[in-house]
């Protein structure tokens, strides 16, 4: 993960490169709004969040936003700020997120990790399946995300055989679990249940093709089916930190 940290107080620039260092995260500094905009611009695609501070010199922390939701594909930034009342000012600019300075270190990890979930492509590319983390496309796909994540769920799609992108609604460990099959253990066939409400139904996954023939269930074959995936993933992440783990 790599957070762009817009920040002019020469302490808390430090205190920020502490912390990404200690949660594992890559970060670039911008001391003021135009260098935050020179960064975001210069490395689009670059930055999974910003941590964007609100009275900078040259260009202030609202104008800087202003400028990157012009000019960019969507990434979340969160306001850093010691004035918390004009919250309908960072969201109306379209910051996703405010945190009060001096802020909660495991207040800001936790925002952090919330506004950056993904989506999941899998795609069949050279007779190869890969799979990638996708950033949001705007907020609102953010905001579902989010809520997908704290029910245990990711959304994920598949693109192969020159189809359009299919999507389904997974348990979160879905797309480990194909990956698993497909690629480590070199299975032709990977199954899954789409989990969005409604659909009860159970999709395979042809690593020849993509392609995904869906067979419908009912409610007591969808429950029994579910509750087995939840075992088979929980099984096999188990197995995977073991190994993991002798390595």
């Amino acid at each position: 993960m790599r957070i762009l940290i817009a920040e002019d107080d020469p302490p808390l620039q430090i205190l920020a490169k502490g912390l990404m260092e200690y949660w594992g995260f890559d970060y670039d500094i911008a001391s003021n709004g135009q260098e935050a905009v020179e960064h975001a611009t210069t490395n689009e695609g670059k930055y999974d969040l910003c941590l964007m501070d609100i009275d900078m010199p040259i260009i202030n922390g609202l104008e800087a936003t202003k400028v990157i939701r012009r000019k960019l594909k969507y990434f979340p930034i969160i306001a850093l700020t010691g004035n918390v009342e004009a919250e309908g000012k960072y969201l109306a600019v379209g910051m996703d997120d405010f945190l009060e300075k001096p802020y909660p270190i495991d207040k800001l990890y936790r925002k952090i990790t919330e506004l950056t979930v993904k989506s999941i492509k899998i795609s069949k590319v050279d007779e190869q399946i890969s799979l990638r983390k996708e950033t949001p496309m705007d907020s609102e796909h953010s905001k579902e995300l989010r809520e997908l994540a704290q029910k245990g769920l990711c959304k994920m799609s598949l693109r192969g055989a020159g189809a359009h992108d299919v999507t389904f609604v997974v348990h979160k460990n879905v797309p480990n679990s194909i990956s698993y099959d497909l690629i480590e253990e070199e299975m032709e066939v990977s199954t899954f249940l789409d989990r969005r409400e409604g659909k009860f139904a159970e999709c395979y996954l042809y690593k020849s093709s993509c392609l995904v023939p869906v067979v419908y269930l009912s409610d007591e074959e969808f429950e029994k089916k579910r509750q087995e995936e939840d075992k088979k993933i929980e099984s096999r992440t188990k197995l995977v930190t073991k190994k993991k783990e002798k390595c």
